[in-house]
């Protein structure tokens, strides 16, 4: 009996453990239900610049000294239309070539013209380039008033203008980059006064070449010499033949021939260009009177500078044709790159005799065509 219960006892002990490995067992839940492991989060990605942010830096233009010949390199390869009123004029031809070596060193493209001192072919000009999709205008005009409908031209178009040299007497611009042209006829003035306490004469009398009628910079000369002379209590008593010959070497000789044939008894000659006084000399020599009669001229042509040392001229008054036309490109590009500039930048008139003319030769150098 004690066999029989004993064997029941493994049979049922056997049958509790089969049951159990054969019951499939279940995953214990976690106590805790883990949260899935962050992905690690990617670098984060440079915010894109905005659009005022992605612009080139703007240059910063101090506009003292020579800054026209700082170097200056474009942001682009602007498009800049150049009108000229004549560039048969030696300083117009050197404004020109300003230009040309200052945008050759910027590295924009230019589009120029001649209007040949006709104000209509300078408005076809103008138009002209406005068409071919000109960025900005280098103006100068050929006239005072008339010229004033180019540049309401370009205003009309929205090309914005900068003026150089001359200011016309209307139409919107950016800026004008030149020298206040009345500011020669007062060194012109200026020369007669000191002639005048120089020779210690009661009276002087000479001879006054002027340029092209209506013409703004020949206004403007002429405005300050006589306004020097009544200023100096002087109008009445440094008096003048007063001739046009428009700028030209041959007609500045002419005309002076023309006076000199009735009498060659003058105090001085005054130019409102040196191409005319150029000229002058020439007929001086003619009549035997070269380097006897003071003489005094605007530009500084390099002519002239020659002149002055060899003793036939007394003096010009130099314009600097650089720091007006390389200027002028310089002033419209800024502007276009978002620069701020002046409503007038003014370049300085200096009268050059044989004291400082060394200084003035090699700017003279640099920039008149041979």
């Amino acid at each position: 009996m004690k066999k029989i219960l004993f064997v029941v006892s493994i049979l049922v002990v056997t049958t509790i453990l089969f049951t159990s490995c054969a019951a499939p067992t279940e995953e214990a839940a976690p106590a805790e239900e883990m949260a899935p492991a962050e992905e690690e989060a990617p670098a984060e990605e440079e915010a894109e610049p905005s659009e005022e942010e992605a612009q080139p830096v703007v240059p910063t233009l101090d506009f003292t000294g020579e800054w026209w010949r700082e170097p200056y390199e474009a942001q682009k390869e602007w498009v800049i239309g150049v009108s000229n009123p004549n560039l048969q004029f030696p300083f117009a031809a050197a404004l020109q070539k300003a230009i040309e070596d200052k945008a050759e060193e910027m590295g924009v493209k230019l589009i120029s013209t001649d209007a040949g001192l006709d104000t209509s072919v300078e408005l076809a000009n103008v138009e002209n380039m406005i068409a071919q999709g000109i960025d900005a205008l280098l103006f100068t005009g050929a006239s005072a008033e008339a010229s004033v409908a180019a540049i309401e031209a370009a205003n009309e178009a929205d090309v914005p203008v900068v003026q150089y040299n001359g200011k016309a007497a209307g139409g919107d611009y950016v800026s004008f980059v030149g020298s206040e042209q009345i500011d020669s006829g007062y060194l012109l003035g200026e020369f007669l006064v000191n002639l005048y306490e120089e020779l210690g004469k009661d009276e002087l009398s000479g001879i006054y070449l002027r340029g092209v009628a209506g013409q703004i910079t020949d206004i403007a000369r002429y405005d300050g010499v006589t306004k020097t002379l009544t200023d100096a209590g002087l109008l009445d008593k440094i008096t003048f033949v007063e001739q046009y010959a428009n700028y030209d070497r041959g007609q500045g000789q002419t005309v002076t021939e023309s006076i000199l044939q009735q009498s060659t008894d003058y105090d001085f000659l005054i130019a409102n260009n040196d191409d005319m006084i150029l000229g002058a000399l020439a007929a001086f020599e003619e009549f035997g009177v070269l380097g006897e009669i003071p003489t005094c001229g605007v530009d500084g042509l390099p002519e002239a500078l020659d002149e002055i040392e060899k003793g036939n001229l007394t003096a010009t008054i130099f314009q600097n044709p650089e720091g007006q036309a390389a200027g002028s490109l310089v002033v419209a590009v800024y502007y276009l790159e978002g620069g701020e500039v002046e409503k007038d930048i003014l370049i300085p008139f200096i009268l050059v005799t044989e004291e400082n003319i060394d200084e003035i030769s090699a700017i003279a150098d640099r920039v008149y065509v041979n």
